[in-house]
């Protein structure tokens, strides 16, 4: 008998045949394998060995069956390790952070089901625990089977000094498999479109180092994405969200005078290819120089005319909701998180001259995120919509679609790597077994014995499923 269970035999009384009962069930639990540590570890020991109570036999009560006994005995473990540590079994597989109010509710509404199979949560439900901030619960389902749980929250204020701490006691309380979170971001105009959607890789705090009279010098400690996600995230298809549409020929003449009002040149955007599919180029430029909208530099360069200039100004002026679709990308790029709203056009020059020469995303939280679960042993990762480039033409008429469509992305990577068991359980193989587990005592061990658990999942048969 292994030192556990002698442990638990002695302490509590526990028959032997009731505790094999607990031990079956719980190991093939959801909430047992993600919650507590699974079978054989330090963790186990902790928050069910110690506390699991005797089954007895109600008088009076006729079990017609041992499954009843098996049940019967489950509550009961169940019971003594709510009673011990005083609080509820809200706990879940995945937590989602969203910094501000439009990207929490973007993210509530692309993640509920449209079919009662799903895919997708088929219920929000509002929880509010003692001691963590409210949140939202919900089920993930896919083809009506469940896939994960999940926990939806969002701090008061954005930026990473009020994320910081909301995103840790919820953590400590829910002990999710996964941190993650979706929202909004200024993208590089020299690698984003308006509306790309950008999952940090690595991210880090660009606004760390030591400033003197002559300059500031950087001090970055950069997280990297787990190459499961990495791949995942470059292997994505957007055109199947409900965010992702090609672009009309209309839509397309308008993009191209847009870039020129913005100063940019369409011919080396890196959208070009979304809105000008092969072969429609110069047919295009022909056409918007017919009308009158544009002119020809003696370089070949395309300039706006003033009745171009005048056209896109009026259609920008009147698009107050923003675009509904977009040929937008996904890209797995590195993302800075710093302290401050970002005006200001030559910042990408300043982050490209501290070393990341191909930053291609600027917003306020990714590195917290990361931080947080990088210090508890969890997987992580951070998708965010390109509502601006951080210059000063800025304008909010993309920010709705960019926290839609990366709301829409993170659901979508959730439920290509959370794998469910052949026998009918959940486990989060590809993310929790792939989480960077720290050494330190007292860190981390939640996750290590997660990710022992997956181990022997994956040598079985596991399947695996399809600001700023």
């Amino acid at each position: 008998m292994g030192p556990i269970r002698e442990k638990v035999r002695e302490t509590s009384g526990v028959p032997m045949g009731n505790w094999l009962t607990i031990m079956r069930t719980f190991d093939t639990e959801r909430w047992g394998w993600s919650s507590f540590g699974g079978m054989g570890t330090n963790l186990w020991e902790l928050r069910i060995g110690r506390g699991v109570r005797p089954f007895r036999r109600v008088p009076g009560t006729e079990y017609e069956s041992a499954t009843q006994q098996e049940a019967a005995a489950l509550h009961s473990a169940r019971d003594s390790v709510v009673n011990h540590y005083g609080g509820s079994l809200d706990r879940v597989d995945v937590l989602v952070v969203a910094a501000l109010p439009e990207e929490f509710d973007a993210a509530k509404a692309a993640g509920l089901a449209t079919a009662p199979a799903g895919p997708g949560v088929t219920r929000w439900e509002e929880r509010d625990l003692d001691g963590v901030p409210p949140f939202l619960w919900g089920e993930y389902r896919v083809d009506g089977q469940a896939r994960f749980t999940m926990a939806l929250a969002r701090p008061t204020q954005m930026g990473g000094r009020a994320t910081g701490p909301f995103a840790a006691s919820l953590v400590d309380r829910l002990r999710p498999a996964l941190l993650a979170m979706c929202g909004v971001c200024a993208g590089n105009p020299a690698d984003t479109a308006l509306g790309d959607v950008v999952v940090g890789e690595p991210v880090y705090e660009w606004d760390e180092g030591r400033q003197s009279a002559t300059g500031f010098e950087g001090d970055h400690r950069q997280f990297r994405l787990e190459s499961r996600w990495l791949r995942a995230t470059q292997d994505l298809d957007p055109s199947s969200l409900a965010s992702y549409g090609d672009a009309s020929e209309d839509e397309a003449l308008l993009w191209f005078l847009e870039q020129l009002h913005r100063g940019q040149q369409p011919r080396s955007h890196p959208a070009r290819d979304a809105y000008f599919p092969s072969g429609t180029w110069q047919r295009r430029l022909a056409q918007l120089e017919e009308q009158g909208l544009i002119r020809r530099e003696p370089t070949g360069e395309a300039a706006l005319t003033s009745e171009g200039s005048g056209l896109v100004q009026r259609r920008l002026y009147d698009d107050v909701e923003g675009p509904q679709q977009l040929p937008f990308r996904v890209l797995a790029a590195p993302m800075a998180s710093g302290s401050a709203v970002i005006a200001d056009p030559d910042v990408w020059g300043r982050l490209k001259a501290m070393g990341t020469r191909n930053i291609t995303a600027v917003e306020m939280e990714a590195a917290t995120i990361a931080t947080v679960a990088h210090d508890r042993g969890l997987a992580w990762f951070v998708a965010k919509g390109v509502m601006d480039h951080a210059d000063t033409r800025r304008d909010d008429r993309y920010r709705q679609f960019a926290a839609r469509a990366s709301a829409q992305v993170m659901f979508a990577l959730l439920e290509r790597l959370v794998a469910k068991t052949d026998a009918g359980t959940q486990r989060m193989t590809e993310m929790v077994g792939t989480a960077g587990i720290s050494s330190e005592p007292g860190r981390g061990r939640a996750g290590a014995s997660r990710a022992a658990v997956v181990q022997r999942a994956t040598t079985g048969s596991c399947g695996k499923a399809g600001r700023r």
